[in-house]
């Protein structure tokens, strides 16, 4: 099984680069609508680039849950079953 916290890393570097802030001022587990203020928009980049990333579509359903690192992590790692994330996900 592949080491499940390189998603962390590349989750982390995403919000960061979409929010205009640095990966090391990104709390895994803040909410990125609360704490960092993002708004829609920077939603929707942070989850097309992951979708590109990994090659897969993320439940919108489940989306709505997922506005952290970690809980976008465990949404990713749940779908790709832990063992087909990427060693290009770092």
């Amino acid at each position: 099984m592949q080491d499940v916290d390189h998603p962390v890393i590349r989750i982390r570097s995403i919000v960061a680069d979409t929010l205009d802030l640095a990966p090391d001022e990104i709390d895994d587990d803040q909410d990125f609508i609360d704490f960092y203020r993002a708004d829609s928009l920077n939603l929707i980049e942070i989850v097309a680039q992951l979708e590109k990333h990994y090659q897969v579509e993320l439940p919108l359903d489940e989306l709505q849950q997922a506005r952290s690192v970690n809980a976008l992590r465990g949404l990713l790692v749940r779908l790709l079953d832990g063992t087909r994330i990427p060693d290009s996900a770092v």
